[in-house]
């Protein structure tokens, strides 16, 4: 069940770090499309790189964690 727990992570993680790189990059630029107020859109930007980064480790925690399982089953 573990493996399957990992797998899950990997990929929710590994989808999650270029949309939140992409958001980060929208708001720093300040992107009309991206509807807060002008002035907190470096702010969003910011806490999505943090976010992105924090996902990244979960990434390489969970993709460790799969590559283990594996290598249990075998």
């Amino acid at each position: 069940m573990a493996g399957g727990c990992a797998i899950f992570c990997t990929i929710m993680s590994g989808v999650a770090v270029p949309f939140l790189l992409f958001f980060g990059l929208l708001c720093l630029n300040e992107f009309p499309m991206i509807e807060i107020p002008v002035h907190m859109k470096p702010d969003a930007g910011k806490g999505c790189f943090a976010a992105a980064f924090l996902y990244a480790g979960t990434f390489l925690y969970a993709y460790s964690k799969m590559q283990a399982a594996a290598e249990k089953a075998k």
